[in-house]
């Protein structure tokens, strides 16, 4: 019999990027290019969140091990004005608003990047809380700029059961110590 051999094939694997906005996105991060085009391959670009988590894993050599080492927290904390006496659907309509506001603001924003992805890895800790009126609500805000706070304010269209330009909810994020600094004396909704 004579000597048979086997090809092994070469790694010829194609890295697909459909979305170049995403691309352009995770580079303006400061994600370099090869990272990116992982991260969006192996999301198969699904979304620009998920393809910059995985970027920032990749970028840390997917060390979990890091992830578990963190001693502080961050968290979401939404303050709804109480004053304008919202029904259940409107409050949550509101502070999705001020969720998702929020995030897209941090998203934008390099140096929030990695905090988010710990957040992430954390559970996505988000608190509702009381706020009194939107005087308070403006002072909280304020506070929030002093301590160098991320922070996100909701004004409603008013289409529906509030008038329109009123301050519902501000949403901020943080570590738990700095968020603290701003509602900790605050009850929840």
């Amino acid at each position: 019999m004579g000597d048979s051999q086997i090809e092994e094939p070469q790694n010829t694997a194609v890295i697909s990027i459909n979305n170049q906005d995403y691309l352009n996105a995770l580079l303006e991060m400061g994600i370099p290019e090869d990272i990116a085009t992982q991260a969006l391959s192996i999301t198969n670009n699904e979304s620009l969140e998920l393809a910059a988590t995985q970027a920032l894993e990749l970028m840390d050599g997917g060390n979990d091990d890091n992830w578990e080492d963190i001693i502080e927290s961050y968290k979401m904390v939404f303050v709804v004005n109480s004053e304008l006496g919202m029904g259940v659907g409107k409050t949550a309509a509101q502070v999705a608003h001020a969720a998702v506001g929020l995030y897209k603001n941090l998203m934008n924003k390099p140096e929030e990047c990695e905090k988010l992805g710990f957040w992430q890895e954390e559970g996505e800790k988000k608190i509702v809380l009381r706020g009194t009126n939107e005087g308070h609500l403006k002072e909280l805000s304020t506070l929030a700029v002093s301590f160098n706070i991320p922070h996100y304010a909701v004004r409603d269209a008013g289409l529906t059961e509030i008038p329109a330009n009123s301050f519902t909810v501000l949403g901020l994020f943080g570590l738990e110590e700095e968020v603290d600094k701003v509602t900790k004396k605050l009850r929840l909704l």
